[in-house]
């Protein structure tokens, strides 16, 4: 079986080295909590949050 890399690992490598990921994943956040979907809008956030500032030790 192939080891894989667990989802925040993931999501932190990208963040770390995308600005235009950071920038889409905040925009998503945005449009969700605007459109009503505070559920996945919260969801976004919590990844995006994990992803830059959250995850750092």
């Amino acid at each position: 079986m192939p080891l894989t890399r667990d989802f925040r690992e993931t999501m932190q490598a990208r963040a770390e080295r995308d600005r235009e990921f950071r920038e889409g994943l905040l925009k998503e956040v945005v449009e969700c909590l605007l459109s009503g979907d505070v559920e996945t809008g919260r969801i976004v956030l919590r990844d995006y949050i994990n992803a830059t500032i959250g995850g750092r030790e």
